[in-house]
């Protein structure tokens, strides 16, 4: 929703901490909820940042039944899929626990069991 100058200011002074923190500016940019205008791409293109998104998500911030999660992730899952998890904010199930601590290790799972494997995005696209 910003203009350009502000989107570049935001995402130089985040690439900048990124750096300073992890070691090494990031690769990616994704838009927070997805949101994006005409005017990020060009701005992340001067800043080194592609643009990445997601294919498949479960809604795990909003959603607190693991099973629809999953299942929604799982469903038709195929090798090039970007998946949208949570680490942080996640939906608590009935019993209080953050959902993706269920539903992460039966994606790990089903990802063995149909010969599909995780990686990151900078082993997927060099």
């Amino acid at each position: 929703m910003l203009d350009p100058w502000n989107i570049h200011r935001e995402v130089r002074e985040a690439q900048t901490i990124l750096r300073e923190v992890g070691g090494r500016a990031p690769r990616f940019f994704r838009a927070t909820a997805g949101l994006r205008n005409p005017e990020l791409e060009p701005v992340l293109a001067h800043c080194g940042l592609r643009l990445c998104s997601w294919s498949k998500r479960g809604f795990d911030t909003q959603v607190g039944d693991a099973d629809a999660v999953f299942n929604s992730l799982a469903r038709d899952l195929k090798g090039g899929d970007i998946l949208l998890l949570h680490d942080g904010s996640a939906a608590r199930t009935a019993a209080g626990t953050p959902v993706i601590l269920d539903v992460l290790p039966r994606l790990l799972d089903n990802l063995a069991q149909t010969s599909l494997h995780s990686v990151t995005l900078n082993d997927a696209i060099p």
